[in-house]
C-alpha cells in the first residue's frame, strides 16, 4: 500500500521529452567484473532496464506466459500523470519491453491519463499494488486497487495478446470488479482503514485467485481475505475469510498451487499477540478457494525485518521504506513439498534469506531452516521464490553483502539438490542507496523501493525484477525504475 500525490512536479514532466530508451541503470558505479559469474556460479545473460521513463516506478510482479515463454509481463506502482498500475510486456524473454510512456499503465484504474488534457476511464484518485499473471490458455491478467475517498475497489484486466493491449474500462469495456471496500470516507491508508497488497495466483485448471490483507482501523488488525473466479476472470465469488484467529494483523498473504491446480495454499505472517514475536501460517483449499482450513503456524521469525519509517527500520544505513520479511511460497513438482522463503535478523544480527518446506500432503511438519546460499555478512531481504518445473529453485533477493552494509544489489541464488547446496551470482551491474533515491511527494521525495519484487522459473533459465535507480531528471532523485534480469542456472 503506498499513500499517493494528486500530480506530479512540473519539472518532472517537462523532462518527458528528454526521456530516452537507455539510460544509465544505476547512479553509482559497480565493478567492471559485476556481472562476471565465478566458477561454478550461474550466468547473467542480460539486465534491462524496463519501465525507462523520468519519474518512479515500485512494486514489481511478474509472470510468464505458459504457451509462450518468451511472453513476459510485470507491472508496477506507476508514479506518473495516471497515477495508477503501470504495466510493461516483453515478448523476446525479457530482452525488450513495450513502453511506459505514454500508454504503458493499466485503463479502468484510475480518472487519469498520462496526458493531463485527456481524462482516464476509471473512477480513482490513485491506484496501487499490482499482481500479474497468466492462465494456462494465455490470457494474461493484472490486478489494481483502485483507491479514492470514499472507497477502494479490486479490479482485474484482462489481455488476449500478451500484454500489448488490456481493457479499455469505462462503461463500454468494465474491468471485473474482484471487491469493494466502502471506508465510509477514511479508505486511505494513512487513516487505517484499507485493503492492502493482494496478490494473484491462476491454477492449472484456470481458477484465478486474489487475495488481499484487510486492514480495519487504527488499530492492529486484518485477516486474509481470498476470493476466486472460474470463468476467466469475468466475474468472482464472494470473498472468503482466512484468519490466524488472533486480533493482530494477518498481511503478506501469497497463493499457489499444485500441478494440477486441484490443492491452493495460502501463506501469510501475523504479529502475535502480547509482543511475542511474528509467525507465518499456511492453509489449504481443495475446493477451488470456497473454504480453507483452518491456519497452521509453520514457523516464527527471530526478527523480522522491518523497512517501514518512522516506525520501524531495524537494519543499518540510511532509512528508507522496501520490502522486508514475509513468506514467499512455491510448489515443488518434483519432491511434492511446499517450500517458503523469508528473510529474518538471525542471532549475528545480520538478516539472512531462509527456506523451508513441508510435504504437501502435511502441513504441520516442517523442515528446519536452512539459509540459502551463507555469506559470512550482509544483510539480505525482500526474498522472491520460484520453482522450475523440474523441482529447481530460485531465489531472488536484495544484498548488501557486496558493498559491507553500504549499498544494495540483487542476488540470485539456486539450488538443484532441493535445498541442500545452493550457488549465487550477483545480478544488478551496479549498488544504489535506497535512501537516496524516492517517489513525489509534495515538494520533495519519500524513499520507498516498493514491498515486493518478482520472479519466474522456467527449465533452463530465471527471470526476476526489482526496483532500482535511473537517470535523474530535474532537481529530485525520483526516478525509481523497474528493472529485469535473466539468468542461466
Amino acid at each position: 500500500m503506498q499513500i499517493r500525490r494528486s500530480s506530479l512536479l512540473a519539472g518532472l514532466v517537462l523532462g518527458l521529452a528528454a526521456c530516452t530508451d537507455r539510460v544509465p541503470v544505476d547512479q553509482i558505479a559497480a565493478p567492471a567484473a559485476a556481472l562476471q559469474s565465478v566458477s561454478g556460479s550461474p550466468t547473467v545473460n542480460t539486465v534491462v532496464n524496463v519501465t525507462r521513463d523520468t519519474t518512479a516506478q515500485n512494486e514489481t510482479p511478474l509472470a510468464v506466459n505458459p504457451r509462450n515463454p518468451q511472453n513476459l509481463i510485470t507491472g508496477n506502482n506507476d508514479w506518473n500523470y495516471n497515477d495508477g498500475c503501470g504495466v510493461n510486456a516483453s515478448f523476446n524473454g525479457g530482452k525488450t519491453w513495450t513502453k511506459t510512456l505514454p500508454n504503458g499503465f493499466i485503463p479502468g484504474v484510475t480518472r487519469y491519463t498520462n496526458d493531463p488534457d485527456v481524462p482516464g476511464t476509471g473512477d480513482g484518485d490513485f491506484g496501487g499494488d499490482p499482481a500479474a499473471a497468466f492462465a494456462p490458455d494465455g490470457t494474461a491478467y493484472f490486478a489494481c486497487f483502485s483507491y479514492n475517498g470514499f472507497s477502494t475497489t479490486l479490479l482485474l484486466s484482462r489481455s488476449t495478446d500478451g500484454g500489448a493491449t488490456w481493457l479499455a474500462g469505462g462503461a463500454a469495456d468494465p474491468l471485473t470488479l474482484v471487491s469493494a471496500f466502502n471506508g465510509q470516507g477514511i479508505s486511505k491508508g494513512s487513516n487505517g482503514q484499507f485493503p492492502d497488497h493482494e496478490a494473484m495466483s491462476v491454477g492449472a485448471d484456470g481458477t484465478v485467485y486474489v487475495t488481499w490483507a484487510q486492514f480495519h482501523g487504527y488499530g492492529s488488525n486484518s485477516p486474509v481475505w481470498i476470493s476466486t473466479s472460474t470463468d476467466g476472470g469475468r466475474s468472482f465469488g464472494l470473498p472468503v475469510k482466512v484468519s490466524s484467529g488472533s486480533v493482530r494483523s494477518d498481511q503478506d498473504q501469497r497463493i499457489v498451487t499444485n500441478a494440477d491446480g486441484s490443492v491452493a495454499y495460502v501463506t501469510f505472517d501475523n504479529a502475535i499477540q502480547g509482543g511475542k514475536g511474528t509467525s507465518m501460517f499456511v492453509s489449504k483449499s481443495l475446493d477451488h478457494g470456497k473454504t480453507w482450513s483452518t491456519p497452521f503456524q509453520f514457523a516464527v521469525f527471530t526478527n523480522p525485518v522491518c523497512l517501514f519509517p518512522p516506525y520501524c527500520f531495524n537494519i543499518t544505513g540510511g532509512q528508507f521504506r522496501g520490502p522486508g520479511s514475509y513468506p514467499a511460497p512455491a510448489y515443488n513438482p518434483a519432491d511434492n513439498r511446499l517450500y517458503v522463503a523469508y528473510s529474518d535478523i538471525d542471532a549475528d544480527g545480520v538478516a539472512k534469506v531462509f527456506i523451508t518446506s513441508a510435504a504437501a500432503s502435511d502441513l504441520t511438519k516442517w523442515s528446519p531452516r536452512t539459509v540459502v546460499a551463507p555469506v559470512p555478512s550482509g544483510d539480505r531481504f525482500a526474498a522472491e521464490l520460484g520453482i522450475a518445473s523440474n523441482g529447481r529453485i530460485d531465489v531472488a533477493f536484495y544484498d548488501r553483502s557486496y558493498t559491507r552494509n553500504a549499498q544494495v544489489d540483487m542476488t540470485y541464488a539456486t539450488s538443484s539438490d532441493f535445498g541442500q547446496t545452493w550457488r549465487s551470482v550477483r545480478v544488478s551491474n551496479a549498488s544504489f542507496d535506497p535512501s537516496a533515491y524516492g517517489v513525489p511527494s509534495g515538494s520533495t521525495v519519500r524513499p520507498f523501493i516498493g514491498d515486493y519484487n518478482g520472479i519466474v522459473s522456467l527449465p533452463t533459465t530465471a527471470g526476476m525484477t526489482w526496483t532500482g535507480v535511473g537517470k535523474t531528471f530535474g532537481v529530485l532523485p525520483t526516478n525509481l525504475e523497474i528493472y529485469f534480469a535473466s539468468v542461466t542456472p
